[in-house]
């Protein structure tokens, strides 16, 4: 017998032939294949006619035959096999793209026929959730007058094979069907085999998790004598016909097998488990029966077939098992990135409460996650040595299955074993990201090679090791997104992080620490240069040992606290001097090596940069008069677009962002007086939040015109030509700005229309008590100017921003139109970097090339997007293994949206479509919200693997999932926001 695989066509997706396609651990669809036709014939009987890069079907199989098909694209499959060259043996083919049981196959090939052909009459229940366009697609044909699919799977005699050497495709028609009629019609007998649904497409990866695994009770009950380095409870499972057909019979078995001990009575629905979707959390699952009680059992019973919702007595299935009640932890893990299927092992569990659902119920909020490169499964040791036995027990499924894509809910038992619950594969489809696990290797490498290069400080930094992370300083996470496209990051570089952000400090009299950038990348992801930063707040007038001395405190302070990374200037260091400096910086500091000197030394330093700041923010932003006369000049002018784009972006960079960062700098030195205040009894918080209130900023006037807007007393071109230039995302091209969409921006007034208190006054103690302060510090300064500091310096910060962001936005406008000239869209044009628009505006590069540029880095943030990194970075291990900071939100896909906020506390209906909804936990029991066709979903708590996750992340909802209470109470006062999960933030926007 002779085997032959049609593999000349291109695949419908990927780039890759249909037969490479990686299934799991490494193994690809030809794999498969032909371990299912190595039981009937000699390997050197398999032949592969192919035409699309077949040259990488014969690198990777070399010992098999090939025929290539020159002429593929043009041609049908039937062309392709009619190609072969067959000996005179009978012939067995199939698409190189399906996967048959061997069983099957053996089975087929013994029917006594000319031609056996394989059929599905099971297709419709194999597809249960088939798309429309599938289902046109599906090859079918009549067999006893019912549609069946045809499989591709042919068995020839070799009566046939002689026949087929001399017939043409002119003669038949262009598929396997219409050879099959031909065949018929010559007189060799046919016969139709039933495959009835044990078959797989490799263009579904849930066809083939349903070809691999079955209902959650069939798995179980496959792997429960397979496994040794895990415990599988012994099950009684039956259908919701047997239990109304013979309960009596049901309840003995389940009491033959457990006694008296105590249950759990779990669904095991084909609507659940039928591995198109996962429904997760959408049966009920009742732990701690009391086996002992017939009754209580039958009871449980009956409250798991009630949610399945439809006819009772169906061939759903029911699963008993021992309920383990005594745990050390318990969780689920992926063994795939939910969103993109990259390579990682994801695990989310509960070690406090002894719970074996809270993470699946999302009901907790104190759940751990750790993530672990599946390049380096030794990792985990370092990290989380709790769970080494969970990884040895899932690598020990994965073998088992021969499939990596699964989600399995575990537990540890007190005595240490890893007990089992449940194996499904993760039912999220991957095919638009095609991540090659190989590539994502690479980039972990370089960033590990990059980490330890740059622990090697340079000439003019201090500290003996670094730390990365992407929310200290001038927090890119925050601006930019821990994913920023390359446009929005150069930019963000160019502007502030490359040279102006040390400029502002050397300036405002910190040390000088360039030529050292502020943000780098680690496998395209923004971080910090924790080390630069440190450095960059040590006053210059230190000398050098002192300043030694505070950099290795410091960064051992943060080393210490990865807590800390979001707050460093408040926890970590001391930039400014406040009454209660030297007490705090003593205790702070000297366990770390600071000598009291240093301390000393260190608090005169800071009163002379704090006296300063008092009286040079004029100076300090005058040149944004500047950046305004000569961007009208710009706009006025008759250059062509992208020479405008380049210019304003260079303006913004000469007289903005180096103003801003002054400003910035001035309302930092402003929150801490204010907060010191507080924390000197001169004022209340109560009185400081007042004192806020009763002057306006930027914020402030947009709120107060919007309302103007809303009672006619200003037009909208008024608006828009105020805050037209705003956009959410402030460096991200493909975002709107105001002016692109009014009605969503600027014309819906915000919730907080109360007026401002311009009537306050601090009280002649309060004054008192301003006034001691700056006698402490040594200024000059009134308490009455200081009060006018401490004003002027927070609408600064606003206003400045609000200046220098109209250039770079109306830069990033220029660049859409002039993209529309040549063929780029908005999306395109997100790929390119600051300088490709500098080398676009010379000539020096082609649309032709910048083309070509935008296409090799599209592919590589498809990497960047796949790569799981860590807040914070101090160790080579955290680049592959770490376990998230448990302030961090779980997003779920890699999307984008902008909507109301609509708050639900309780499960009361509402008008939700359109709206980001905010629940309180990522309870099962809110599924019914995605069915209302919301915009988003936010929860308070709940953890990477609740169900709710998985539930969004199938059907492609934006979501965050445990936010935490302090994100959760903002977000909830908040309007309108945007949730963009790529990039991992969550922001107002009006």
């Amino acid at each position: 017998m002779e085997v032959f695989l049609l593999g000349a066509g291109r695949p419908a997706q990927g780039h890759k032939p249909a037969a490479l396609r990686t299934i799991a651990l490494n193994t690809k669809a030809m794999d498969w294949q032909l371990h299912s036709f190595k039981s009937i014939v000699n390997i050197n009987n398999i032949s592969f006619l192919g035409g699309y890069h077949v040259e990488e079907v014969i690198k990777n199989y070399s010992y098999l035959k090939y025929q290539v098909i020159p002429d593929w694209e043009q041609q049908s499959v039937l062309h392709t096999l009619l190609r072969a060259q067959f000996s005179g043996d009978s012939i067995l083919t199939a698409y190189s793209d399906t996967l048959f049981r061997k069983e099957t196959i053996e089975e087929l090939v013994k029917i006594d026929a000319d031609v056996v052909y394989a059929v599905d009459s099971c297709w419709k229940e194999r597809y249960e959730s088939r798309s429309v366009e599938d289902i046109k697609s599906a090859e079918t044909m009549l067999h006893e007058d019912i549609k069946v699919e045809f499989t591709g799977l042919i068995h020839f005699s070799a009566a046939v094979a002689k026949k087929l050497t001399n017939v043409t495709e002119g003669e038949i028609g262009r598929t396997l069907i219409d050879l099959i009629h031909y065949l018929e019609k010559q007189g060799f007998s046919t016969s139709a085999f039933d495959v009835a649904g044990h078959w797989a497409e490799f263009n579904s990866p849930r066809d083939i998790a349903h070809f691999i695994l079955g209902t959650k009770s069939e798995t179980l009950a496959r792997l429960e004598p397979l496994v040794k380095l895990s415990h599988i409870g012994s099950q009684v499972s039956f259908t919701s016909l047997n239990w109304y057909n013979n309960q009596v019979h049901v309840l003995n078995e389940i009491r033959q097998e457990f006694a008296d001990k105590r249950l759990v009575v779990r669904s095991s629905s084909k609507g659940e488990d039928n591995w198109y979707s996962s429904n997760a959390g959408g049966f009920e699952s009742i732990l701690n029966v009391d086996g002992s009680k017939e009754y209580i059992v039958a009871e449980a019973i009956e409250e798991v077939i009630n949610s399945f919702g439809k006819e009772k007595a169906s061939d759903d299935q029911i699963l008993v098992q021992e309920f383990l009640s005594e745990v050390r932890c318990a969780g689920v893990v992926f063994t795939c990135d939910l969103e993109t299927g990259a390579p990682y092992y994801r695990f989310n569990f509960d070690d406090k409460t002894q719970s074996t659902e809270s993470v699946t119920a999302g009901t907790h909020c104190d759940l751990r996650t750790v993530i672990l490169s599946r390049s380096t499964p030794e990792k985990l040791i370092d990290v989380a040595p709790e769970l080494q036995p969970v990884l040895t027990a899932i690598q020990e499924l994965e073998q088992l299955l021969g499939f990596d894509k699964l989600d399995i809910e575990f537990a540890i038992a007190k005595t240490g074993l890893v007990h089992i619950f449940q194996v499904r594969p993760i039912t999220v489809n991957h095919d638009s990201y095609a991540i090659e696990e190989d590539k994502v290797i690479n980039q972990l490498n370089n960033a590990t090679s990059q980490f330890s290069k740059q622990q090697q400080p340079t000439p003019f930094i201090y500290g003996k090791k670094n730390i990365f992370a992407n929310m200290p300083d001038w927090n890119p996470a925050e601006i930019i997104g821990t994913r920023p496209k390359p446009l929005a990051f150069s930019l963000y570089r160019h502007l502030i992080t490359n040279d102006v952000w040390a400029k502002q400090r050397a300036e405002f009299g910190y040390r000088e620490v360039s030529p050292a950038p502020l943000l780098g990348s680690l496998c395209g992801q923004p971080y910090i240069d924790c080390r630069a930063s440190i450095n960059s707040f040590i006053p210059a007038s230190l000398n050098e040992d002192c300043a030694r001395r505070l950099a290795d405190a410091y960064l051992s302070i943060l080393a210490d606290n990865p807590q800390f990374h979001d707050k460093i200037e408040f926890d970590v260091l001391f930039t400014v001097w406040t009454p209660n400096f030297l007490s705090a910086a003593e205790k702070r500091l000297i366990p770390y090596g600071v000598l009291k000197a240093d301390v000393a030394n260190l608090e005169v330093a800071l009163k002379d940069i704090t006296c300063n700041a008092l009286t040079r923010l004029k100076n300090d932003i005058a040149s944004v008069d500047t950046l305004n006369r000569r961007r009208v000049q710009l706009i006025d002018c008759q250059l062509p677009a992208i020479d405008k784009a380049v210019a304003l972006l260079d303006d913004c960079k000469r007289f903005g962002t180096l103003a801003f960062s002054h400003a910035a700098r001035a309302g930092f030195v402003a929150t801490s007086l204010l907060k010191a205040f507080v924390d000197n009894n001169i004022l209340s918080d109560e009185r400081r939040l007042e004192f806020l209130r009763s002057f306006d900023t930027v914020a402030g006037d947009f709120t107060k015109d919007k309302l103007l807007h809303t009672n006619g007393e200003i037009e909208l071109s008024q608006l828009i030509d105020k805050y037209g230039h705003l956009r959410p995302g402030t460096y991200d091209i493909t975002t709107q700005a105001y002016w692109e969409d009014p009605d969503r921006y600027l014309i819906s007034a915000s919730d907080d229309t109360s007026p401002h208190e311009t009537n306050f006054i601090f009280t002649s103690t309060e004054l008192s008590g301003i006034e001691d302060t700056l006698a402490q510090l040594g200024s000059t300064v009134t308490p009455k100017q200081l009060v006018n500091y401490l004003v002027e310096s927070t609408q600064a910060r606003e206003f400045v921003k609000f200046e220098f962001t109209r250039n770079l936005s109306k830069a990033l406008d220029y660049c859409i139109e002039q993209g529309k000239h040549s063929g780029l869209s908005r999306g395109d044009l997100a790929f390119l970097e600051y300088n490709d628009l500098k080398n676009w505006k010379l000539n020096v590069a082609s649309i032709s090339e910048l083309k070509t540029l935008i296409a090799i880095r599209k592919k590589q943030y498809a990497i960047t997007s796949a790569i799981e990194l860590p807040q914070f970075i101090q160790h080579e291990v955290d680049l592959t293994c770490f376990e998230r900071l448990s302030s961090q939100p779980n997003f779920v896909s890699a999307l984008k949206v902008v909507g109301t906020i609509q708050c639900l506390d309780n499960q009361q209906e509402q008008e939700l479509q359109g709206k980001i909804v905010l629940i309180p936990q990522a309870d099962p029991g809110y599924d019914w919200l995605f069915g209302h066709d919301i915009a988003g979903l936010i929860t308070q708590y709940g953890g990477a693997n609740s169900h709710m996750a998985i539930r969004a992340a199938e059907i492609g909802l934006p979501a965050a999932i445990g936010v935490g209470e302090k994100l959760y109470e903002e977000v909830s006062l908040m309007h309108q926001i945007e949730l963009d999960c790529g990039n991992q933030l969550i922001r107002e926007i009006s």
